[in-house]
């Protein structure tokens, strides 16, 4: 008897203990014990924020009572999802979770930790969330499954990376579920709706703090993780969901980790990846979905390392493109090109550049151009060759701010020869941060340099630009001059911006001319320069006219 007595009481001081430490590590003002079935075995701490008070014992106590039950009921799928996962993870959390007390909403934050005995018992601490729950706002939520949607997804595994003490020793998974319209054919919407759920709550579940996965596509999901094995487990996971449909999962893994780059650069990368495999797989069998995403994997970064290479060896040339006055024919200034003897398969230049910007390195190559093309100003002018240069910049290399300064120390020690070189703002990508750019520019013009808007007309937000930058030039999207050979053009709107740029004493040039009869339109038009086939095509060597 006294053994059995000194047994027990070792046995309680071992889970009293055990309960301490589960409840210490987390910090948490609320703590539970539960069964692998979910019933709740022991309760401490802030507990009468939750529950309904129809507890089993008549005192308030929750003890006796499922976890799941007293979970906010859009929520309780991420619960049992976490039940389900902890096993494999050991430890989960924080991750957000809507709780209730009585009619009311209790947001908090969730740890749970796996004991792994016998009993296989379970223990969660919880805290109190922000005001807002740490949840996403509605209009960033897929409203099928509860998943951030790709856009927002990426912004916040960008957010993720940048601020988390893991770096960038993640995983990224992307997953492609097959049943998903067989499901909605043979049982209707609301049973497919109730399967996105629960896929939406196992991704929550493996996911990084619970929240960084996203819907990317109608059956493509993707989620950053800790554990490389955390993608299979997914996979594992979902084809259980249903008796009644064959869910097939195929997931692909990639480590955040690229050598070289920072989280930004990373999350571009692996974001440009995300948007070509779904782009894509759909010319892909689904058994080799998982080969054809690592391996754009692997090329994407093996691009990202060819570039940077190109970056900091200085590995590429500049061409030369006359842009001449439109009425005699005369070179004006020659816009430099870039070339690449390294290039990435059938990639052309215009290809590589748009890389650079989505993976965000082309403020690093813009900063190298500028260089290069200065250089080759200075020595035309030591050897008595003067000539003017327009040289392309991307408005995210202003708009990021991160090379800016590089960018301006270049300009500075070249300022002596400001009135033989014209930035030329491209406009692939938007400036979100205009008053900024504004200010750099301004910068810029103070030095003596012209400012050229590259493609005005392609995107309405080059209206925006010319009307808050101080620009000297605009160049007419190319698709304007293309136009003309269809039978029913109508110049319209090309008349409308050459009198609008009149109006604001900004020269024009219009691109992509490669006949004498769009040659001639133009002229008649009033627009005061052109750049084309018609009038040179690139060289190495500015061919003078």
């Amino acid at each position: 008897m006294g053994k059995t007595m000194s047994t027990g009481l070792v046995d309680d001081l071992k889970k009293e203990r055990e309960r301490f430490v589960a409840f210490a590590f987390a910090a948490a003002e609320i703590f539970f014990e539960i069964d692998t079935d979910g019933k709740i075995l022991f309760e401490s701490g802030a507990v009468e924020w939750l529950g309904s008070g129809k507890a089993k014992t008549g005192s308030g106590s929750m003890v006796g009572e499922l976890i799941f039950d007293q979970a906010h009921e859009d929520d309780r799928d991420i619960l049992k999802a976490l039940m389900l996962h902890l096993g494999h993870k050991g430890r989960i959390g924080p991750m957000p979770i809507r709780f209730m007390s009585g009619g009311r909403t209790v947001p908090l934050r969730l740890f749970a930790l796996r004991m792994q005995d016998k009993e296989n018992r379970t223990f969660l601490a919880m805290r109190a969330a922000p005001l807002s729950g740490g949840r996403p706002e509605d209009d960033s939520i897929d409203s099928e499954t509860g998943l951030m949607k790709r856009d927002d997804f990426l912004e916040m595994a960008k957010n993720t990376m940048a601020t988390s003490n893991y770096g960038n020793h993640l995983y990224m998974t992307v997953a492609e579920v097959d049943g998903l319209e067989e499901a909605s054919t043979r049982h209707g919407p609301r049973y497919t709706r109730r399967l996105l759920r629960q896929i939406g709550a196992n991704l929550k579940a493996l996911s990084l703090e619970g929240t960084v996965a996203g819907r990317v596509s109608d059956r493509h999901f993707a989620f950053i993780h800790r554990a490389q094995k955390d993608g299979d487990h997914f996979e594992t996971s979902v084809e259980t969901l249903s008796d009644e449909v064959d869910l097939k999962t195929n997931t692909a893994t990639v480590k955040t980790d690229i050598g070289g780059l920072d989280e930004d650069q990373v999350i571009r990368t692996l974001s440009y990846v995300l948007k070509q495999f779904v782009h894509d797989s759909q010319n892909c069998d689904f058994e080799s979905i998982s080969n054809a995403y690592e391996a754009l994997a692997g090329e994407t970064q093996r691009r990202v390392n060819g570039m940077r290479s190109i970056i900091d060896s200085g590995n590429f040339k500049i061409a030369f493109q006359p842009v001449v006055t439109i009425k005699g024919g005369d070179v004006h200034h020659y816009e430099v090109l870039s070339r690449f003897e390294d290039s990435f398969g059938d990639d052309t230049p215009a290809d590589m550049i748009r890389f650079a910007e989505n993976i965000g390195i082309i403020e690093e190559y813009d900063v190298a151009l500028v260089h290069k093309t200065i250089d080759y100003v200075r020595k035309m002018k030591r050897l008595g060759e003067p000539l003017t240069v327009s040289v392309n910049m991307s408005g995210k290399t202003l708009d990021s701010g991160r090379y800016v300064d590089s960018l301006l120390g270049e300009l500075k020690t070249a300022s002596s020869m400001a009135h033989n070189i014209i930035l030329e703002l491209t406009e692939t990508t938007a400036i979100e941060n205009l008053e900024p750019v504004e200010n750099i520019l301004a910068t810029i013009k103070k030095l003596g340099y012209s400012i050229c808007l590259d493609d005005f007309g392609a995107g309405a937000s080059g209206y925006q630009y010319l009307r808050v930058f101080n620009v000297d030039y605009v160049k007419i999207d190319g698709t304007y001059v293309r136009d003309m050979v269809k039978p029913d053009y109508k110049p319209t709107f090309l008349m409308s911006m050459i009198r609008l740029c009149r109006d604001l004493n900004v020269k024009t040039i219009g691109q992509h001319v490669e006949t004498r009869f769009q040659a001639d339109f133009l002229r008649s038009l009033g627009i005061d320069y052109a750049q084309g086939f018609f009038y040179g095509k690139p060289s190495f060597t500015p061919q003078k006219g």
